[in-house]
């Protein structure tokens, strides 16, 4: 697989959206860009706040921006803050977009370990959104780097 389709970045949107919540209450955003970071898939629940489809499209787009999961991006920033500032001014300078380092945004990988896209998620605790995220992945049978 080469790349990406619309219809499997509906499908992972969608398996995000049918997932388990660790409060009923709780309403969610999806996100899919492609290996470009551009925009396939997104869907916000309908009493989602206003913020959580832009945080799950930044989740996504961050994966792409700096090849790692956003979780890992945290992780890497611990101690160098600094450096996570500089090349989130970068990525707004350049790229047009904000990087997030929090849970939730997930490279998505074919078989061969080849990155096709990337899911962000938003509105769960972190660890959720991560959870949702590699699951949905999952169910149409790709494999998700989640750091």
């Amino acid at each position: 697989m080469t790349a990406l389709t619309t219809q499997q970045a509906r499908a992972i949107v969608d398996a995000v959206l049918a997932g388990p919540r660790t409060d009923p209450a709780r309403r969610i955003a999806c996100a899919v860009v492609d290996a470009g970071g551009h925009l396939l898939a997104m869907a916000r629940e309908e009493e989602a706040g206003p913020l959580f489809g832009e945080i799950c499209q930044m989740k996504a787009f961050t994966c792409i921006a700096v090849a790692r999961p956003t979780k890992t991006l945290r992780a890497d920033a611990q101690g160098h803050e600094r450096w996570l500032d500089g090349i989130r001014h970068v990525a707004l300078a350049r790229m047009g977009g904000a990087l997030i380092a929090d849970e939730g945004g997930d490279l998505i990988h074919d078989g061969e370990g080849r990155v096709l896209g990337a899911v962000g998620v938003s509105g769960e605790a972190g660890y959720h959104d991560e959870h949702l995220a590699v699951m949905a992945i999952g169910a149409i049978g790709l494999v998700a780097d989640a750091g």
